[in-house]
């Protein structure tokens, strides 16, 4: 028997695998992708304005055998409809089911690239759509861990002028696009998420698309049936998204659509909503529905190579975003719920903080800005967000962005446990002054000093538009400290991080659980204070999110001989004093000095 023979029977087996969950469809009601013959004709379904749903004509030319992937084939069609005169298979119409004699074979999910005039298209045989929604029920539970998609480039939009939405070549099949509605994004800020996503790895996937409707309160009435929209919403309230494509097959509570991934994330908990076409629009660049997102009725569980899956009924937990803004122009409450993802969480929620600060940046591009708030997990307590920012570039405003980014990138990346971020609570107050101190030269009053002494360091501190003023910092010299030298640094937060290793891939602390990454998260620095640190020669080590310094040398060979300590960073100073002077602006700056111990 042929490994071809033998798909032809999974939607047989799959009816016994799913029993009690949903049942796939009976063999008589499927169109086996063995019989697929070139000059046959066939029907797709799908919406092209409202909610009714409408047949298109197709001709079949064959099959692509192993296209998609290993015994993954494609069926090779053509839109001869009236309707896709124009537009051939536009980005949304992925998933519309196509019935050969009446029986469903599978689902539109292919174009030829940009600029193809006649209606070619692909279709995914629907036993391997069947096949990918029952993956989860065999999957044995385990701890969750997530591996980091985004290599550590959290925000990467800058330098990214050239960005191209769907590569060019020369030919061939690709995936239709899952349109995403935007609402709530102005110009700037929309191109910048848009740059995000590409960044990501998302082009050619997503196709983001501005000026989208939102979400309305109004439900849809009509059933919800193969050919019928249904939308993955990304984000809902101020700022709404969601990717809507069409629903191929149904059995009971269970969904199949897309006929290709959506982000390709695997298993996923991503709220399923239907959706209310607006229009169609004509392009031979990139025709696309557009659409409004209606009521949530279930979710997203499965996002793989030939389709999506989703269950009606239970809605998954989503990220509640409030933001608070306080400015000149009064006062300004932002709120959304967003889909927690690894890669797209991060670059959504800093899009919330960038629309808040443009809208109240009409009149002024200088700004200082103080953000406070929490980010609380399910059970894991909460995360501080304190940090001062000032300038009057566009790199300015979007450091409040990278700060929200990279700490819910950090959580997302952690390998231990994947967090359940139940909300995010930010307090913004802004003004029209550029609030920046650069520090100037920095003086020690001794260069030689004994156990007990009290060492005095002066800084120069050069305001933007204003007088420079010194400011003094003193500390003593601990009994406990003998000989040797003591290193004086001054300067701004970036620059205490990267002493300490507290800042990037550059961070010394490997924390082994989540509690121990909250942990480290929460000692980070803010912007608007002169710091003081004063250390000394001292080895020792870091283990997750403990320091260990001025180890005895015994412990030191025993670290360096073993191969037992994993996860753990060495480490060649230790603290002797840290002060923090604060100051109504952003410090920027740093310098070294040095003491000798007598």
């Amino acid at each position: 028997m042929s490994l071809r023979v033998v798909r032809v029977g999974i939607v047989a087996l799959l009816g016994v695998a799913v029993e009690g969950l949903g049942q796939a469809p009976p063999q008589n009601d499927i169109f086996p992708l063995e019989r697929v013959q070139a000059g046959m004709r066939g029907t797709a379904y799908t919406v092209m304005q409202g909610s009714e749903v409408v047949p298109l004509n197709v001709e079949i030319y064959g099959v692509l055998h192993d296209f998609i992937g290993p015994k993954k084939d494609l069926i090779v069609g053509k839109l001869v409809d009236e309707r896709t005169k124009l537009t051939g298979a536009v980005h949304g119409m992925s998933g519309s089911p196509l019935y050969i004699e009446g029986k469903v074979a599978g689902a539109l999910s292919y174009r030829l690239t940009q600029f193809e005039k006649e209606g070619w298209c692909g279709f995914t045989p629907i036993a391997d759509m069947i096949e990918a929604g029952a993956a989860h029920i065999a999957a044995p539970k385990k701890t969750a861990r997530l591996e980091s998609a985004l290599d550590g480039r959290r925000l990467a939009s800058a330098g990214n002028a050239g960005f191209q939405f769907l590569p060019a070549d020369p030919g061939g099949f690709r995936p239709l696009a899952v349109p995403v509605t935007v609402s709530g994004l102005g110009p700037q800020m929309f191109e910048w998420l848009r740059l995000e996503f590409a960044a990501h790895g998302f082009d050619g996937r997503l196709l983001p698309t501005m000026g989208g409707g939102g979400q309305e309160s109004k439900a849809l009435k009509t059933p919800f049936e193969p050919g019928s929209p249904v939308a993955a919403v990304l984000a809902t309230g101020d700022l709404h998204m969601a990717g809507t494509g069409t629903l191929t097959w149904r059995r009971g509570n269970r969904v199949l659509g897309f006929g290709h991934p959506m982000s390709q994330s695997g298993k996923v908990a991503i709220p399923m909503a239907r959706a209310e076409i607006v229009a169609t629009i004509s392009s031979y660049l990139y025709p696309h529905k557009i659409s409004n997102t209606r009521q949530i009725v279930g979710t997203i569980y499965q996002d793989r190579l030939t389709a999506i899956a989703g269950e009606i009924g239970p809605v998954p937990p989503m990220t509640e975003l409030s933001i608070r803004l306080r400015s000149p122009r009064g006062e300004r409450n932002f709120h959304s719920r967003l889909y927690q993802h690894e890669a797209m969480t991060p670059s959504i929620a800093a899009s919330c903080v960038g629309q808040t600060l443009m809208e109240s940046m009409d009149y002024s591009r200088e700004f200082s800005l103080t953000m406070r708030g929490e980010i609380e997990l399910k059970g894991h307590g909460k995360i501080r967000v304190e940090n001062f920012y000032s300038g009057s570039s566009q790199l300015d405003y979007q450091a409040p962005m990278r700060e929200l980014a990279n700490v819910l990138g950090d959580l997302f990346e952690n390998r231990t446990e994947l967090p359940q971020i139940e909300r995010i609570t930010l307090q913004l107050t802004r003004d029209d002054e550029r609030r920046v101190t650069q520090l100037g030269e920095v003086y020690v009053d001794r260069d030689r000093a004994k156990p007990g002494d009290t060492v005095t360091v002066r800084a120069v501190l050069k305001p933007w538009r204003g007088e420079q003023r010194v400011v003094t910092l003193e500390f003593a010299v601990p009994e406990n400290v003998r000989s040797g030298e003591l290193d004086i640094y001054v300067g701004d937060a970036p620059a205490m991080d990267a002493l300490d290793g507290k800042s990037g891939r550059n961070r010394v602390e490997r924390p082994q659980n989540l509690d121990q990454l909250v942990n480290v998260l929460n000692q980070r620095r803010s912007h608007n204070a002169l710091y003081l640190r004063v250390t000394r020669r001292a080895d020792g080590i870091v283990v997750a999110d403990q320091r260990m310094p001025a180890l005895p040398p015994s412990a030191m060979q025993l670290y360096d001989s073993s191969r037992t300590m994993l996860e753990a960073a060495r480490i060649e100073r230790m603290d002797v004093v840290e002060k923090r002077l604060r100051q109504d602006a952003v410090v920027r700056g740093s310098q070294t000095l040095k003491v000798k111990i007598e």
